[in-house]
Parts: C-alpha cells; sequence; structure tokens
C-alpha cells in the first residue's frame, strides 16, 4: 500500500516562526515579537493523535503543519510561536504544542500548534 508521501507541490502555505521577549515599555509587560526563521509547509486540520496531545497540556490543537527539517539552519521550541501566512489566519500566530520528526519521510517535521494569540 503506498504512503501519501508529501512532495513540494504540498508546501504551499508560507509560515514565520517567532520567538517572544517582553517589550522595554513603561509597565514592562508588552510582548514583542521577533521572527526567526521562515518557510513554506503543508497545513491541515489536526488528527485525533494531534488533537490527543494537545488536550494533554489543556490547549486545543489547531493546525498541524509539516515542513522540510531546517536542520542546523532552525530548531524549532515551544517557547516559539507560529503565523501562517494564510489571507484567512493573516495576523494571528499560534504557539508551539508539539514537533516530532517524521520518521516516515526524514527530511519532514510536523508541528502542532494551537493556543491562538492575535499578533
Amino acid at each position: 500500500m503506498p504512503r501519501n508521501q508529501t512532495n513540494n507541490g504540498d508546501l504551499r502555505t508560507p509560515i514565520v516562526f517567532y520567538s517572544a521577549k517582553i517589550n522595554e515599555g513603561i509597565d514592562g509587560r508588552d510582548v514583542a515579537y521577533e521572527q526567526v526563521y521562515a518557510t513554506f509547509a503543508e497545513v491541515y486540520n489536526p488528527s485525533n493523535k494531534d488533537i490527543t496531545i494537545a488536550n494533554s497540556i489543556s490547549t486545543k490543537a489547531s493546525y498541524t503543519v509539516k515542513m522540510r527539517d531546517p536542520l542546523n539552519a532552525y530548531q524549532p521550541s515551544n517557547k516559539h510561536y507560529i503565523e501562517i501566512r494564510d489571507p484567512r489566519l493573516i495576523g494571528t500566530k499560534y504557539q508551539i504544542i508539539d514537533i516530532r520528526p517524521s520518521f516516515d519521510e526524514r527530511q519532514f517535521l510536523t508541528v502542532v500548534v494551537g493556543g491562538a494569540i492575535d499578533g
């Protein structure tokens, strides 16, 4: 039975990774986002497995993102945020819930995002 493999034509949605830091302001509670990496990805609704992972940390999974593994250029962290640059979602940043390498297709990473915050 053939696997459902991802190819370059599936990586159509631009995504941007951000780190967050406290903005130097009067009250010290403003958050500033700094872009740390950008790429194209396949974005789709989360699977039951991804929803279960998100529920274990009391967060609602919003999307599953499959991207090429950037290797040493960038390592995603659950301290980072993702903005999916789709016209329907632009301006919303999502927390990274889970990061896992794809063992079927070794050149890809799967990232589960949720907990939307407005950028």
